[in-house]
This record gives C-alpha cells, sequence and structure tokens, in this order.
C-alpha cells in the first residue's frame, strides 16, 4: 500500500459507488443534502452562480436556517465573496481562500454530511461540470467519511476558523465493504503525499496504468516515471482533452511541449478532439484506482489544496478501467506524425515553454 503520514491510513469496510454527472447525480446531491439531519460541510473550488450553484446554495441555506451546522469552504478564485455572503446571512458558516495570491488554490471538491456519507471528485458545483463536461464522482460511506472530515477540520483552521468544538465519530465499516485511503494535501506540508502516491502507483505498476486527466503537465518525478514504466513494458495510457476549459486554454503548449518524448517512450496518449474531459482517474493492474481533484500538472501536486482517495478493489478499479476504456472510441492516439504538425515555435523553444509551463 501507499506510504503516507499517520493521518492518512487507508481505512477497510467502506461502501463505494462510482457516478457520472447528469440529473440523476444531481437530484441525489439534493436529496442527501436535504435529508442531513446534523451538519453539512462543503468545500468546493467553484461554486457557480448558476442555476445548479443556485439551487444547491438555496438547500445549503435552507438546512442552516433549519438549524444545522453548514459550513462551506471555498476559494475566492471560483466562489466569488459576494455570491457566499447570502449565504452567511441564512447561517451558513463561510471560509474562503483570498484571491491574492492567485496560488496556491484551494482545488478541493468534496460533500460530508452528517459523518455518514460523502462525495468527491472532479465535479464542481456548476452547470458546466454536471452537464456539458465529462466528469467522474464518488459517493462513500464508512470509516473513510472520518479522514475526509478530519481534512476539513484541517482546512477549516487554515483558513482563519476556529478548532471546531465538535468531535469526529468513525463511523462503524459496513461488511464486505472496500478499503479506502484518503490523501489530502496542504501547501505548508511539504510532503507532498498525493505525488508520492502517483509515482508509486506508476512506478509499481506490472501490467498497466491507465489515466484521465484534464491536463498532462507533470512534475519531473512522475514524468520520469512514467517513461520508465512505458521502458519497461508496462501499458500506460493517458487520456486528455484536446480542447481545454477557458481558463487553462492558455497553458496548452506548455503542456504539449511534453507529448514528444512521452509518445517516443512508448506512453499512448488518447486525445478527446471535442468535448472536455475534467475527470480525474486512475487505474492499474485491476487492483489500485484512485479518483479526487488531483490533475496530472504541477499545480495540483507541488502548490495546491488538494484531496483524492485511492481503492484497493478489483471491483472499484475494473469499474474505473470501464470508464476509460469506454472512451477510447471517442479520442484518437497521438503519433509522431501528429506531432510533426505541431507549430514550429513549440518546436524550436521546448525548454523555454518547460520551464514557464511550472508557472501555471
Amino acid at each position: 500500500m501507499l506510504a503516507t503520514s499517520p493521518e492518512r491510513e487507508p481505512t477497510e469496510g467502506n461502501l463505494v459507488e462510482v457516478l457520472l454527472p447528469g440529473t440523476e447525480l444531481f437530484l441525489r446531491l439534493q436529496e442527501d443534502i436535504m435529508a442531513a439531519e446534523e451538519r453539512i460541510h462543503a468545500n468546493y473550488y467553484i461554486f457557480g452562480a448558476d442555476d445548479i450553484g443556485n439551487t444547491i446554495r438555496t438547500a445549503l441555506m435552507l438546512k442552516a436556517l433549519d438549524s444545522l451546522d453548514v459550513r462551506f469552504i471555498g476559494d475566492n478564485l471560483g466562489s466569488k465573496a459576494g455570491y457566499t455572503r447570502h449565504m452567511e446571512s441564512c447561517g451558513v458558516q463561510v471560509k474562503q481562500r483570498r484571491f491574492f495570491p492567485l496560488r496556491p488554490r484551494n482545488h478541493q471538491k468534496f460533500l460530508l454530511l452528517d459523518f455518514a456519507v460523502g462525495y468527491t471528485g472532479g465535479v464542481n458545483i456548476s452547470y458546466d461540470s454536471f452537464y456539458d463536461w465529462i466528469d467522474c464522482m464518488v459517493r462513500f460511506r464508512g470509516p473513510i467519511v472520518a479522514k475526509l472530515e478530519q481534512l476539513y477540520a484541517r482546512m477549516w483552521e487554515e483558513f482563519g476558523g476556529e478548532t471546531p468544538d465538535y468531535s469526529i465519530p468513525v463511523p462503524e465499516p459496513y461488511e464486505g465493504g472496500v478499503i479506502v485511503q484518503a490523501v489530502g494535501d496542504l501547501p505548508k506540508e511539504k510532503a507532498r503525499w498525493n505525488l508520492k502516491a502517483h509515482v508509486w502507483a506508476v512506478k509499481n505498476a506490472k501490467t498497466y496504468f491507465w489515466a484521465k486527466t484534464p491536463y498532462i503537465k507533470p512534475p519531473q518525478e512522475l514524468f520520469d516515471a512514467l517513461i520508465d514504466a512505458a521502458r519497461r513494458g508496462v501499458d500506460v495510457r493517458l487520456m486528455t482533452p484536446w480542447v481545454k476549459d477557458h481558463a487553462t486554454k492558455l497553458e496548452s503548449p506548455f503542456e504539449r511541449v511534453l507529448y514528444e518524448d512521452l509518445v517516443r517512450a512508448g506512453v499512448h496518449l488518447y486525445i478527446r478532439p471535442e468535448k472536455y474531459d475534467h475527470s480525474k482517474i486512475f487505474v492499474t493492474d485491476d487492483y489500485l484506482s484512485s479518483t479526487g481533484t488531483i490533475n496530472l500538472d504541477v499545480l495540483s501536486f507541488c502548490s495546491n489544496y488538494e484531496d483524492q482517495l485511492y481503492f484497493y478493489d478489483e471491483g472499484i478499479a475494473l469499474q474505473f478501467k470501464s470508464l476509460i476504456e469506454d472512451d477510447f472510441d471517442d479520442c484518437y492516439e497521438l503519433t509522431l506524425e501528429h506531432i510533426k504538425d505541431f507549430p514550429l515555435w513549440m518546436k524550436f523553444f521546448p525548454r523555454t515553454l518547460r520551464r514557464l509551463g511550472k508557472l501555471f
């Protein structure tokens, strides 16, 4: 298993559902929020001022008015203070990462209800996330909820809140449940556990390592591990969209200068040409899989506040593998012939672009 700090040990007996965005997930999320009886703890990078965001925000405010302990942690880059201020007027306790400095970002996305139920994954609370983008989320119950609550308490203090005055109970494990490990990263903690976890997974892959990610701009340690794995015969496949979301289109050149080295080493790059895929999942050898908020880029691994779950279970692994496999038909594999058509300036200044890319 992955080596992490004492606060991040694996837990047994968890029930996990792999969910895709859309109306069914949106209604499920609403139902769970409205069914909460004691507390709701939300932490989201993007909380949109649109139909999805307004509906969930209203649900949170109604529960706060009903005397529940409702807390929201956001990021002023993704959820503006003016929008969340109305939540405070109804009793929702709000903490935000300040707009300046622009880094690190609070990129975490998870929802916890009554110390019993939780959600995490790539899905933000916004119309784009639920209806325009391809993404993935998990709903979980069991002892892993307590681990995410511990992370939430650390985040609450990180953004100026008082130490929570409640104890965090550990839910009883479910018979037949799976082993799950929660790994949160805070910038002040220099260990960068999620980078170590991903490098470990790649280095220990025996037959395959498949991943879906919006961006491929990993730190050098992980970049080298992916190349080494492909060269030793591991089936390394990375799936990413060609069309990026509006906020990161300028980053594309800094990412694409890495493609040639990966392809030459034997890494299979699958490009989705049209729709934006925001999924953050990997699976290896039918036993270890993961989802959460980590992109395969420097920001996620070395700068941001992030949360990620790791699943030690064949059934969950096969579900993630199927999600990736089902999308191969909607992608094309990038070849050296494609790369020859990249702009000349991208070929002449790769070293400079790589250095600049670390700024994003």
